[in-house]
Formats: structure tokens, C-alpha cells, sequence
């Protein structure tokens, strides 16, 4: 079998069904036939099959597909002397590994309820790409290798598909990261609207969804992106107020799950960084959420230390109104400070407890001394370090 039907063999196999093994032992094949003297374009069109099984961000891509992959990569990117992808090369393998699974979605004939009768019609079926998955590893991998400073010249081929896996539930992550991967070219996608376009997309992603796989994972991914792709075309004050929209509709429904409760606070001090006192509008919806940690009896110690480091971003960002919940804020933080004795990662939960302190004395130092000499007093001894 020469090297290009041996790389034609690893793109056609059902990667959900084929074992490791079997997908290692092709990876192992390709690399051992690897020509110098095949066309180029042919070359860079394997390069995308390598590529698409070096991407960890693939369920099929174990630890051990990615290293033999990675070492296809290697050898083939010193033939063609490569470092990153141009425009030139990243087009052609959308050309030919990505935008064929693209263009179109299948089809098939089925019947469907219209005003109670049934009638005949043609519904949309599966999305080609979507019985290939290695097209959209081919994708992750390019993107992440092109040239940000040509993304202008691949614009047509990188934003359909970047909308495309961001509206589809099960490669929602992959698009996510996708957006992120195309703003680090942020002037482009200020000044062309594409950032815009995108935005839009990644806004309806911050929401909890319970039967996602890994719900913190997507929670997490599409606030990262809104930030990531926020920055890069400068938002106003809006979007932010957006985001912190969502973090507010969130906490809702993930106030008794740690890994999602975790995505939610770690949100506040990001926002506080680009709102400054404009996050006052969200003051008491943040502390509520900040205050509801720290005293929380399922919270461990990890994710309460988040909640300290919110409150000194608080304090920081708008001094003058978190001045008025320092008794109830201080209160919380007695309460973990309770918790930690008897658990792990207690030094460091009192010690970010302490510059949580530090920040609220600079707002209202009288304040936090008569609270601290009210828990003095209740507990004799326990409070002295304050």
C-alpha cells in the first residue's frame, strides 16, 4: 500500500467504532511512508489527516494517537519546511478535508405532523460532517497552526465552519475554541464585523445546560470565548452587562453544584476588571452569589477561596457601595473560616480570607472593625488574627 492510499485508509476509518490499536497501527504506517517526492498539495492535503488526530480536543484522539501523530506532523512539516500554516495551505486542506462535509447537509425523506395531518416533506438530516468527524479535527488543527496575520485570506473558510460547530450541541467546545482561535487576529475581526458575528453566537452558548456530557467544561469554555472574542473587538459597556446577565440567570440553576458554581464565581473578578465601578449594577446579585459560597456547608475549601478572591475584586472594582454590605460579607467569611479549620487547603482559604480583609478595610475600615469585635467577642480567641 503506498503512502497515499494509506493515508486515504486512516481518513475513511469510523473513528467511534475502529479500536486505538487499529488506529495507531495506521498512524504507525503512514509515518514509516511518508514520500518527499509526492506533490506538494498532496503533502499538506495528509498533513490535515495527521492533524485531525494530533487535536486532543477530539474524543478520539487518545494520548497515545496523538504522539505517533505528532511525529507524522514532524516529518512532514520538515519536508515541506513549515513552522505555521499560510493561507495557501490552510485553504487547501478546507479545500479538500474540510468545506466537502460543509457545503451541504444530507437529506432524507420522512413524513411530518403540519396542522394535524400527515404530510410528506423533506426533513434535514445529519450534517455530512457530522458522520466525519475527523474533518472537524483537520479544522481544530489547521486553525490552531494558521498564521493569524492571514486570517483575512481564509475568512470564507474559517467562519462558516466556526458557526456551524458553535450551533451544534456536541461540538459546541470545538467552536467555541474555534472563536477563539480567529480573534487573535483582532484587528481584522474588529474592523470587519466578523468578531460581531461571532459574539452574537457565543452569547447564546452561556447558558447551564444539565445534559451536556460535561456541563462545567461547556460552562466554563463559552464564557472563556465571550471574554476572549469581547477583548479582541472592544465591546462597550452592553455586552458586559450581558455577561454578567448570564452569570446572574446561571447561578440559578448551578447554586448547589460545585463545578459549575466554580465557572460562575470565577466570572465576577473578569467582569470587575473590564466594568471598574460600572459592576455596581451588579453589586448585590455578585455578593449574594459571593456571600452564598463562603457560607455554603457543600462548598470546599477550593472553591470558597474563589469566593475570597471575588470579594477583594469587589472591593477593589467599586469601593463605595461595597462598603454597605461589609457586616454580611464579613460574616460569610467567618463562616469559611470555620469550615477551613477541619479542611484541606485551609492555609491558603485563611490566608486569601486575610487580603479579603485587607481590601474591605481600605472601603470602610470602621465598619469591619465593629464586625470583627462582634465575632471576637462571640468567639473568644477564634477571631484574633483579624
Amino acid at each position: 500500500m503506498g503512502y497515499l492510499a494509506c493515508v486515504e485508509k486512516l481518513w475513511d476509518v469510523d473513528v467511534h467504532a475502529a479500536s486505538e490499536r487499529d488506529v495507531c497501527e495506521l498512524v504507525e504506517q503512514c509515518t514509516a511512508q511518508v514520500d518527499a517526492t509526492v506533490d506538494r498539495s498532496q503533502l499538506v492535503s495528509s498533513l490535515a489527516v495527521a492533524g485531525a488526530f494530533s487535536d486532543v480536543s477530539m474524543d478520539y484522539v487518545t494520548p497515545r494517537v496523538q504522539v505517533l501523530a505528532d511525529k507524522w506532523i514532524t516529518d512532514l512539516c520538515s519536508i515541506l519546511n513549515l513552522n505555521n500554516l499560510g493561507s495557501c495551505e490552510f485553504n487547501l486542506i478546507c479545500t479538500d478535508r474540510v468545506h466537502p462535509y460543509f457545503s451541504e447537509p444530507s437529506t432524507k425523506s420522512q413524513y411530518k405532523l403540519m396542522h394535524s395531518d400527515a404530510q410528506p416533506g423533506l426533513l434535514m438530516g445529519e450534517p455530512k460532517w457530522k458522520k466525519r468527524s475527523q474533518c472537524v479535527g483537520a479544522f481544530m488543527w489547521a486553525l490552531s497552526r494558521l498564521d493569524a496575520s492571514v486570517m483575512s485570506e481564509s475568512v470564507a473558510f474559517v467562519l462558516p465552519v466556526t458557526l456551524a460547530l458553535v450551533d451544534d450541541y456536541e461540538y459546541r467546545v470545538q467552536g467555541l475554541r474555534a472563536s477563539c482561535l480567529f480573534v487573535r487576529n483582532a484587528e481584522f475581526a474588529r474592523r470587519s464585523g466578523t468578531g460581531s458575528v461571532l459574539l452574537s453566537s457565543i452569547r447564546t452558548c452561556l447558558v447551564y445546560r444539565s445534559d451536556a456530557p460535561q456541563p462545567h467544561k461547556l460552562l466554563h469554555t463559552a464564557f472563556t470565548a465571550f471574554v476572549v472574542v469581547a477583548d479582541a473587538i472592544q465591546v462597550d459597556v452592553q455586552e458586559w452587562w450581558a455577561l454578567c446577565d448570564a452569570l446572574v440567570v446561571n447561578y440559578g440553576y448551578v447554586s448547589d453544584k460545585i463545578k459549575e458554581l466554580r465557572v460562575v464565581c470565577e466570572q465576577i473578578s473578569i467582569v470587575c476588571e473590564r466594568l471598574g465601578v460600572c459592576v455596581a449594577r451588579y453589586l448585590r446579585a455578585f455578593i449574594g452569589i459571593v456571600t452564598h459560597v463562603l457560607e455554603s456547608g457543600i462548598c470546599v475549601a477550593e472553591l470558597q477561596h474563589v469566593a475570597a478572591e471575588q470579594v477583594t475584586a469587589l472591593a477593589k472594582a467599586c469601593p463605595q457601595r461595597v462598603c454597605v454590605y461589609v457586616p454580611g460579607v464579613v460574616a460569610a467569611l467567618a463562616r469559611a473560616w470555620d469550615s477551613a479549620d477541619n479542611s484541606s487547603g485551609a492555609d491558603k482559604l485563611q490566608d486569601e480570607i486575610h487580603r479579603a480583609l485587607a481590601s474591605l478595610r481600605e472601603t470602610d475600615a470602621d465598619a469591619v472593625s465593629r464586625a470583627v469585635r462582634s465575632l471576637q467577642t462571640a468567639r473568644p480567641g477564634h477571631f484574633d488574627t483579624w
